[in-house]
């Protein structure tokens, strides 16, 4: 990120089009939450989208970050061979998805799918009904996803941000429009139905590229096999927190009905706020992380590595202390109307509040994941990310006694994980990575999470109205980042206050 302006109004720019995308998800959460609540019904939805859908699109986030380094590759020889490469690389991908989507049919079709989900025998016929329509969805996210490729390697690192966007306004309408509670098999429908819309996104792109899908069907391909080995270690390492929110949401089921739920809402509330500023910067930086490796040394290329990590946990820590100090009336503001009860908000407020302070171990992971990946090393990544997955596993059976705890025993994991991949990826180089620099930036953002705590308990009151709420809360989050700002600049450390500082003013003067 040192790099020059270039680089940080590239990323202030799909940070801006990913936030307006994530703005309208989160309207579409709101009103879900109105709609159908938080409650055994609902739980079903809940569980067969967890189980499908946010796994596929977890997966084919990974397929569309195994397939950048590939493509990337290709365009450095001609075009021609990029769109060769990204044309074997789809069809195999389709056609494998698809098969893989019969045979996940058949298998709802027999199995005993809710004793292996922990949903109500009586209830298997509606899960069964709803697994099947989102399995069918398999072939048409992955194939999204590898168009982003595509066209990410070309420099559209806006493309998967808004992705969405008409995706959401698409539900937005039917849920304030037509939607029902109880009537929740139309909304699985509509859900499936409008991933085209996110098809229809790649279009601009694809015709500003004067795209074109080379029809090969190439197993032997060595880029093939290249894509198949990063695929399997990039599905494990990218979908850490997936798998620690199922696992969560596996743990909850003994709390009674609406836990299922709660958590969902929660992550909800979590993946929009933490991949709204990981996933737009590590869009712009993966590609760059490619031609670094490319033309520096190990130890430069390590260095712009730790500067980027650096810079972008200066930010992201104070604003996870935030949203966890917050949490309750962030929840209460948006999501507590209609069916979504004061209950309802308690139970997701204390999960989310967990969850935000795992924000900054995500967001190392998620770096330091695609570092090693521009290394060509999936190993180290595989191994921090399986002690992740294991040490949320086992604090969740020793400790998860109740819905809070399990919300803190994943951000622990995450913490430790980010911390361990921190120690795993500079310990060779010295300096490449400053400690003290973290260390003050948790100190000061711990400190501010700790004054704005203390306002929060002497001034919180839901019957003050959410509009009074809303604008309570952000004037206390702007004094809390001006606080943040401040003890950072007595501390010393002004290297990243100057920069943002610097950015700030070039927008103003360019305007």
């Amino acid at each position: 990120m040192k790099k020059g302006s270039g680089t940080l109004q590239t990323i202030g720019f799909v940070i801006l089009v990913t936030l307006l995308t994530k703005v309208f998800g989160v309207v579409r959460e709101v009103l879900q939450a109105g709609v159908f609540g938080t409650n055994a019904a609902f739980d079903i939805y809940t569980t067969s989208y967890n189980f499908t859908i946010l796994i596929f699109t977890t997966v084919a986030y990974a397929v569309c970050v195994a397939a950048v380094p590939i493509i990337s590759k290709q365009l450095t020889k001609s075009r021609e061979a990029a769109y060769r490469s990204a044309g074997n690389l789809i069809l195999v991908s389709v056609l494998v998805s698809a098969l893989l989507a019969a045979l996940l049919s058949g298998i709802l079709h027999l199995a005993p799918v809710a004793a292996w989900l922990g949903v109500d025998p009586a209830d298997q016929g509606v899960l069964r009904q709803y697994l099947q329509l989102c399995v069918l969805t398999l072939p048409l996210i992955i194939l999204i996803y590898l168009l982003v490729a595509v066209f990410q390697s070309m420099g559209h690192y806006a493309l998967q941000g808004s992705l969405s966007l008409p995706y959401n306004l698409f539900l937005i309408v039917f849920l304030v429009l037509f939607a029902r509670e109880g009537h929740v098999l139309e909304y699985v429908v509509v859900v499936c139905v409008a991933w085209f819309l996110q098809l229809a996104m790649t279009i601009p792109s694809a015709v500003g590229e004067r795209f074109r899908l080379v029809p090969r069907l190439n197993f032997r391909d060595p880029d093939v096999a290249l894509f198949g080995r990063t695929i399997v270690v990039t599905v494990f390492t990218t979908s850490i927190f997936l798998l620690c929110y199922l696992t969560d949401s596996q743990s909850v089921t003994a709390f009674g009905g609406g836990s299922v739920s709660a958590v969902y809402y929660a992550d909800k509330l979590f993946t929009p706020v933490s991949t709204t500023l990981i996933y737009s910067i590590s869009a712009v930086l993966f590609p760059k992380y490619n031609q670094e490796y490319a033309t520096a040394d190990e130890s430069d290329y390590k260095r712009y590595v730790g500067s980027s990590v650096e810079n972008t946990l200066f930010v992201l820590l104070p604003l996870s202390v935030m949203f966890s100090v917050f949490a309750v009336p962030v929840v209460h503001v948006l999501f507590e109307n209609g069916n979504f009860d004061a209950f309802s908000t308690e139970m997701t407020s204390q999960v989310f509040a967990m969850y935000s302070l795992g924000m900054a171990g995500f967001c190392v992971l998620d770096f330091i994941n695609k570092a090693y990946y521009t290394m060509h090393r999936i190993l180290p990544p595989l191994v921090i990310n399986g002690v992740v997955l294991a040490l949320n596993v086992a604090l969740n059976a020793a400790v998860g006694q109740s819905i809070g705890r399990i919300g803190m025993t994943t951000a622990i994991a995450l913490s430790a994980g980010g911390l361990l991949a921190l120690a795993a990826f500079f310990r060779e180089t010295q300096g490449a990575f400053r400690w003290g620099k973290l260390l003050k930036n948790v100190i000061t953002a711990g400190g501010m999470g700790l004054v704005l705590s203390a306002f929060h308990l002497r001034f919180y009151d839901p019957a003050m109205g959410k509009l009074t709420v809303l604008a309570v809360y952000l004037l206390l989050g702007v004094a809390g980042a001006a606080l943040y700002l401040a003890v950072s600049w007595v501390l010393g450390d002004r290297e990243t206050v100057k920069l943002l500082a610097g950015h700030l003013r070039k927008r103003r003067d360019a305007k």
